[in-house]
Formats: structure tokens, C-alpha cells, sequence
């Protein structure tokens, strides 16, 4: 293979559309099914990787018996390639914005326990100060957050803490206590306070989905030696409020989330003594000094916020 072209002549060979089929092609494992998504011939796509290869100066796929897949140096341009596709479609989306007259807009992606306990009111407060930014947020587990935030779908992400956040810059964004929900007449009810332990002698409202809730549910069950009682879950935590009110079973939540529910008087709450039993939630970005302009706004916003409460 030639050496490497030098960087101005890489800038006019490497289009982004060649990019593109490249991920494509990553994807797929197949440079037919790229050429087709593509609407291209095989063989014109073929000829486009074999220059971006020339100006490389190494190969980037390998062929095996059911396709191909990308080199070492292959790995290493699908994970920019990915990034400059990112970035190329946050550009798109500020410059729509501008046309349309609007400063910007901000992309979010959260769990639950963000969505429904925090970010409406802090959400309307920034709206209310800065009328000219959109804002789009999405619902997701914790894993599809970080993966929102790694594909650059979000600009950043808020949930809790995840083995998928590797590669990822954090920062502390709020804490908060589990608790046990309990129907009025329940056995626990009459408790201030209770372990978990106690709990898996009772049926349980889970949560649909890899939440990080669920998750240490689940670990502090088997460290007992015991399974959840789970026959129903549901796939909101107003859901899992619902439920409890309806007597089907008790349920962990962050006691944040809780207070309206045991103010309507068809629930209690007990404190989870256990050690464990705190939810920290974390901002997750892929960098946060390379954020869009409204997305800093929005960062900052929600630090003054954290910093209102912690001060609490």
C-alpha cells in the first residue's frame, strides 16, 4: 500500500458521502448491501473505498467468507468517520434552526428517573429565559442514553451510573434516596423503615427495561441469596405508582419521585435502610468543552440548578 497522501490532498480525496458508505459498510459486513442502500453499483463503491484506501495509505476492510470487515486502521476510521457524520448533523440542525429563525436547539436524552423527577420544571425554566432554543427529549434506559450520546443522537445524556459509559466524560447531576411505595394496608406499611431484605417476602412492581433501579434490585437480591417477586412490571414509574395504589404489590422508588403519590392518601412510604439504596445520577457527554452553544446554555442551566439544591 502507498504512503499516505499528505492532509490537504486526504481532505479532497475523503468525502463524506464515501464516509458514510463506509459505516454502511461496517455495519452490514457487506459492500453489496452498502451499494444498494447507497444506490450505487457495486463496483463504483468498490472503487470509491479502493481510493480512501490509496489516500490512507493502508487497507481498511478484509475479506472473509461472508463478507467483509473492517482492519485495525478500519476500526480506527469508522469510529471518526462516525463522529464527523455526528457532527456534520448537529451542523445541519443549528444552521435549520438559524433559517428558521431560531437560536439553536438541544438535544436530550434521559432515564426515567430524570425525566419524571427533574427535568420538566428545569426544562421550563430555561424555555421561559431563552424563547428562541428548541428542545427535543427523548426517554430511554440508561444504556440507550449513553448509546444516544456515543452515536451523537443527544447532545448529552442524564442517568445513572452504567458500564456502557466508557469512552464517555461525566459529572454529578443529582442524588437521591430509594424508598419502598407501599399500598395503605400493607404489612411494611406500619414500618418508618424497613431493609430490602424484608421487601422480597412481598410481590413487587418491577420496571420494563434495563433501568440502573432494576438493576441493583436485582444484585441486592441475589447477594440474599433470594429472587425478585416481579410479576408485574410496567414501563413508567407513574405506572408503578398506579399499581402500588391498586394494591397489586410494593415498589422501590427514588422517594423524589413517591411524594405525590403517598399526598393522594392511597399509599405509604418506608425508608429503605440499606446501604445502597441511594440513586445517583450522572450528565453524560462526549465532551463537554466540544458542546453546541444552546447545549452549554443547557448544561449550565442545570448546574445552577444542582448547585440550588445541593446547597438545600
Amino acid at each position: 500500500m502507498a504512503k499516505p497522501v499528505s492532509l490537504s490532498a486526504f481532505i479532497r480525496r475523503v468525502d463524506l458521502s464515501t464516509l458514510d458508505l463506509f459505516v454502511s459498510i461496517c455495519a452490514s459486513g457487506s459492500i453489496a448491501a452498502a451499494a444498494l442502500r447507497g444506490q450505487l453499483a457495486v463496483s463504483s463503491l468498490s472503487k470509491r473505498i479502493t481510493l480512501l484506501e490509496e489516500a490512507a495509505g493502508c487497507a481498511l476492510l478484509e475479506r472473509h467468507a461472508r463478507g467483509v470487515r473492517p482492519t485495525a486502521a478500519g476500526e480506527t476510521l469508522l469510529r471518526h468517520a462516525r463522529s464527523l457524520i455526528a457532527g456534520v448533523g448537529d451542523l445541519y440542525e443549528d444552521m435549520r434552526a438559524f433559517a428558521q429563525g431560531r437560536l439553536g436547539s438541544v438535544h436530550i436524552a434521559a432515564s426515567a428517573s430524570a425525566v419524571e423527577l427533574y427535568l420538566p420544571e428545569e426544562i421550563a425554566r430555561f424555555a421561559a429565559s431563552h424563547p428562541d432554543i428548541s428542545i427535543d427529549l427523548i426517554q430511554r434506559t440508561s444504556t440507550e442514553v449513553l448509546q444516544a450520546v456515543r452515536d451523537g443522537r443527544a447532545d448529552f445524556g442524564l442517568c445513572g451510573s452504567s458500564d456502557g459509559g466508557e469512552g464517555l466524560e461525566r459529572r454529578p447531576y443529582r442524588m437521591d434516596h430509594l424508598v419502598l411505595l407501599t399500598p395503605p394496608a400493607h404489612p411494611l406499611a406500619r414500618e418508618g423503615s424497613a431493609g430490602f431484605s424484608q421487601a422480597l417476602d412481598h410481590e413487587q412492581i418491577g420496571l420494563l427495561g434495563s433501568s440502573q433501579v432494576q438493576a441493583m434490585l436485582e444484585t441486592a437480591a441475589a447477594e440474599a441469596g433470594r429472587s425478585l417477586r416481579q410479576r408485574i412490571r410496567v414501563a413508567s414509574i407513574s405506572s408503578m405508582c398506579r399499581m402500588v395504589e391498586s394494591g397489586l404489590g410494593i415498589a422501590v422508588l427514588p422517594r423524589g419521585m413517591v411524594a405525590l403519590a403517598a399526598r393522594r392518601n392511597r399509599s405509604r412510604i418506608v425508608a429503605l435502610t440499606d446501604s445502597w439504596a441511594k440513586l445517583q445520577l450522572f450528565v453524560y457527554a462526549r465532551r463537554f468543552e466540544q458542546l453546541s452553544g444552546p447545549a452549554a446554555m443547557m448544561l449550565s442551566h442545570l448546574g445552577r440548578t444542582r448547585e440550588r439544591h445541593v446547597a438545600r
